[in-house]
Formats: structure tokens, C-alpha cells, sequence
């Protein structure tokens, strides 16, 4: 149930427009335009409407008026001097390779080419600011190729990484191809940088998977996908019928995915009319959530395993189910990300993403450069019987 206007995109992440950019008056040089182009997206969409307590509109004046010798020297003031000032690394500019690359990963599935990756799961590196491996799936291409938990991208088909100014939903664009296809990739692991070229196949990674240990059931959810609520809703259906007495809902190292999935997977847990999470655009204007009716299990103790990498939709299921006092939060503090991206073209082939909306817990918490705390650090004082995967 929503109240208010729609907001929200289908995935918490980011939206890549591939239409025409905003034009720029016809006087302007090349570069110029550029940068005026930059500045006319973030103006029209970005979020926080003191843009940092910036002086916004000097900045554009200065940047547009300044004679630049090449469109890298534009770039460079665009993401330096415009968007660094604003102090979300969300907002961020996008050179030509890297968004043509983009652009076409999120076309190909589209133009009928069956798109594969190698079978690893992302997240954001807190110290180095690059996209790190955080899980690799059994018997995948990465695997195969010896990728390890840990390692840093530092480049993928030719595309520089700079810290900072990436995202995991960045590098799993880049890495996803058409089925059979290859791609290269420079590798960070212990400070050793290693190049690697892999093929692309189809990775069947099961989101939801779960068990029963004693009394003890168990979900561990990996990430979060169209499936996601109704895999966690047929888990907790069979565990129910197996007579568990307390549950954990392991989201470790999931730094999220589909919006709607954390909203869904949580209201399992829920009574009706339980809000559960609220996003807020420029205009201050929310699109709340709330149940619609009672989820299946409303009673049974349950506690939550997250860490630093729990990131995203994660971060909204878990929002929910704490500030609602229905799951006790173990284990490290969230990555802290709670908030929305659109990207969009400019006319030399770059691209600008811009955070247009932020989401609120329902105690309205913004969790954005924060995260979530939990109720304790010792994943022994869950159920009485011990989760098995520690």
C-alpha cells in the first residue's frame, strides 16, 4: 500500500536513461555545453535542494564561462569541482567509455542477446572505495578462474575503476554479456594487481536458501530479486510445518538489489498496517509503504545477521523489521546506503548519475553514510539452538 506520489524505480540502484540529453544554448563551445548540460540534469533532479550548502548557481557560472582546452579537462571540472562539492558519492560523473559500456549491457538482454555474467556477488569497499567480491558462487566461471572473496575491480573491459566513483551495480553492468562472450578484468587481491579474462555462462545462484537447526530455522538471503519474497514466504511454509521455535534471517555481505523485494520479504514478519519504509524525493513528497495485512509469522523470535556489507533493500527489510521491534538486529553495524539513483546522458557520449529520492526507516531514520546499528555484537546470544553458518 502507498500513499503519496510514486517515486521509487523498480530496483533501488540505478536507472540509465539512453534518450536525448538536455540541450545547451547554441554559443557555447563543445565543452562548455558539457558542462552546462552536467549542471541542468543535477539542478533539475538532485535530492538535496541546498546542494550541499554549495553555492550553486556561482558554480555554475564559473564553469561554464571557463575556457577549456579538451573535453577530459571539462570532465574533470565537472566531477571535481561541480559534483565532489556535494559531498554524495552518488552523484558522480560518468566518462563516454564507461557509460557507452553501460548503456549497452543494459540493452543487450533487450535486443534479444541472452545475457550471462561469472558468478559473484558485489559490494563497495569502505576503505579503498572500489567494488569488491564478496561471495562466489560454487562451480561458477569466477570460481573456476580462482576470483577470491576480497579481491578489488580495478578495471573491466578496458573501463578504469577510480575510487569512489563506482558502484557494485556499475561493475555487475560491465561484467554482464552475452552468454559465451568474454571479458577482462584487472583484480586487486592483497595489494596484487592480476589480470584476468572469463567467459561468460549462465550462474544459477539461489537467492533464498534456508534450513532447520534443532529448533532453529534458518534464511539466508543473498540478494534481492523479483523472486525473493515469495522464496522467503515457501521457507518460512516449510519451517513452519518442521515446528522451528525462533528464526535467523542471515543477510550478510547482500548489498541489496530490487526495492520492492525488501518491502515484500519483510512483511512476511509483519502485522497489517505496519509502515515499513518511506521514500522522499526533491520536493520533500513521500511514497510510503505499509502491510496490507498479516504476514504469516508474526511470533516467532527472530533476529536478523548482518555486516558491513549489508547494503540497500537489505537495509529497508531490516529498517523495517527493527524499528517495528519485530527482529533483534545482530552482529556489525549496515553499509549505509538509503538512497535512489537516476543516470543520465550528456552530449558528448558521458553521462551524470544523480540521487534523486532518499528512504527513511519507519521510526524515519536516514540511514544514507550511516547504516543501521544493531542490538548486539554477539551472533551467540541468537536462538537457543546455534545457526549453523557463523
Amino acid at each position: 500500500q502507498r500513499a503519496g506520489r510514486a517515486i521509487v524505480p523498480a530496483a533501488l540502484g540505478v536507472a540509465i536513461a539512453v534518450g536525448a540529453p538536455l540541450s545547451a544554448p547554441a554559443e557555447l563551445t563543445a565543452q562548455q555545453q558539457t558542462v552546462a548540460e552536467a549542471w541542468t540534469v543535477v539542478d533539475a533532479v538532485y535530492v538535496d535542494r541546498t546542494f550541499n550548502n554549495q553555492n550553486w548557481f556561482d558554480i555554475r557560472q564559473n564553469l561554464v564561462k571557463r575556457k577549456y582546452a579538451s573535453s577530459e579537462e571539462a570532465h574533470k571540472a565537472i566531477a571535481e569541482e561541480m559534483l565532489k562539492p556535494l559531498g554524495d558519492q552518488y552523484t558522480r560523473f560518468i566518462n563516454p567509455q564507461k557509460y557507452d559500456s553501460l548503456k549497452r549491457s543494459i540493452t543487450q538482454g533487450g535486443n534479444g542477446q541472452e545475457v550471462s555474467g561469472i558468478g559473484v556477488t558485489l559490494a563497495v569497499d569502505k576503505e579503498s572505495k572500489l567494488v569488491k567480491i564478496v561471495d562466489v558462487a560454487d562451480g561458477g566461471p569466477a570460481e573456476k578462474a580462482g576470483l577470491k572473496r576480497g579481491s578489488l575491480f580495478k578495471e573491466v573491459s578496458k573501463v578504469k575503476s577510480e575510487p569512489g566513483q563506482v558502484t557494485a551495480e556499475e561493475i555487475a553492468a560491465l561484467v554482464r554479456g552475452p552468454t559465451g562472450s568474454e571479458v577482462s578484468m584487472v583484480l586487486s587481491d592483497k595489494g596484487q594487481d592480476k589480470e584476468v579474462t572469463i567467459q561468460r555462462q549462465k550462474v544459477n545462484i539461489k537467492p533464498v536458501t534456508g534450513g532447520v537447526s534443532g529448533s532453529t530455522g534458518w534464511i539466508k538471503i543473498k540478494q534481492f530479486d523479483t523472486k525473493t519474497g515469495e522464496l522467503v514466504q515457501a521457507e518460512v511454509d516449510k519451517q513452519a510445518a518442521q515446528g522451528v521455535k525462533c528464526r535467523v534471517i542471515d543477510l550478510r555481505d547482500n548489498a541489496g538489489g530490487f526495492f520492492r523485494a525488501g518491502v515484500d520479504a519483510a512483511s512476511i514478519f509483519l502485522e497489517a498496517g505496519k509502515q515499513e519504509v518511506s521514500v522522499v524525493n526533491k520536493a520533500g513528497a513521500s511514497d510510503s509503504f505499509k502491510t496490507e495485512k498479516d504476514g504469516s509469522d508474526t511470533k516467532t523470535p527472530l533476529f536478523l545477521l548482518v555486516n558491513g556489507n549489508t547494503a540497500s533493500a537489505s537495509e529497508i527489510m531490516t529498517g523495517a523489521l527493527k524499528d517495528n521491534k519485530r527482529a533483534t538486529v545482530v552482529g556489525e553495524r549496515t553499509f549505509g546506503k538509503g538512497v535512489v539513483q537516476t543516470v543520465s546522458p550528456l552530449s558528448d557520449g558521458s553521462g551524470v548519475a544523480v540521487t534523486i529520492a532518499k528512504y527513511l526507516t519507519p521510526d524515519k531514520i536516514d540511514i544514507n553514510k550511516k547504516g543501521i546499528d544493531v542490538d548486539s555484537a554477539d551472533t551467540g546470544s541468537m536462538c537457543p539452538d546455534p545457526y549453523p553458518n557463523l
